[in-house]
Formats: structure tokens, sequence, C-alpha cells
């Protein structure tokens, strides 16, 4: 009488600890991986929802940079302001790879003039596009 499988489903489930040792670096791999596309696509989905809004002439108030944890990337924040009705924020995140890069766009850009595009029905939500930056320093397409 031939056995199926040498091993049963009880050894492979006794070992579980193994299994999840074993898959739990490829999953965050990917994981972190997702995460970056998806940030990337969001971006690009709002400035592209955003070419059919209003403008409005904005200035870049400051700006900050920080290491992304467990990485050697570098995020650049930077904040603006304009008027519609009121005054308004928003903010624009770019990354970089080093800190030098990320410290020279930040300084470059701050107390600049830029165009934001806001939706009409809801001032609050804007957009600071990449072209607009790219007016004032060339950037080369990164994942932010």
């Amino acid at each position: 009488m031939p056995h199926g499988l040498p091993i049963s489903w009880h050894d492979l489930w006794r070992f579980t600890h193994v299994w999840i040792y074993l898959l739990k670096w490829p999953l965050a791999f990917v994981a972190g991986w997702a995460g970056i596309h998806y940030q990337r696509w969001r971006k690009q989905r709002a400035e592209n929802a955003a070419q059919g809004w209003p403008s409005a002439n904005g200035r870049i108030a400051s700006g900050d940079f920080k290491e992304i944890p467990k990485t050697k990337r570098w995020l650049a924040t930077l904040t603006y302001t304009y008027f519609v009705g009121e005054y308004r924020t928003g903010k624009y995140v770019h990354e970089f790879m080093s800190a030098d890069e990320a410290g020279d766009f930040v300084r470059a850009m701050k107390d600049k003039n830029v165009q934001i595009r806001y939706k009409e029905s809801n001032p609050d939500k804007s957009v600071l596009e990449q072209r607009t930056i790219e007016q004032y320093i060339l950037l080369t397409p990164r994942f932010g």
C-alpha cells in the first residue's frame, strides 16, 4: 500500500516558525517596494487630476529633509503657501539619494514663487507639480 507524502501535514505545521522566518524577509522587501510604488502612483495620479484645476500664485515657505529609516535615501519636504480666499498651505515631497542633494534642493527652493494648482470645490486640496519645480531645478526622476 503506497503512502502519499512521507511527511505529514502535522510535521509541516510543527515547523511553522521556520516557514515564517524564511518568508518574513522576502515579504518585507516586497511590502517596502509596494509602498514606494504606491506613493509614486498617488503622486502621479494627483498631478494628472490637477491638470484641469485653476492655479494660484504660491511661495515656498519652508523646507526640511530627513533620512528614510533603514535606507540610504532622503526625503525633502517643501511647505508652500497660496491664497484662495484665505491663506492655505500644502506640501511637496521628493526623494533623493543623498543628504547633500536633498539639502541643496531645499535651500535652492526656499522663498521661490511657484504656481499651485488647487481644487476649485475644495481649495485646501492643492498640488505643486514637479514640472513647476523643474523650472527652477533640474530634478532626476526618483521614487518621490
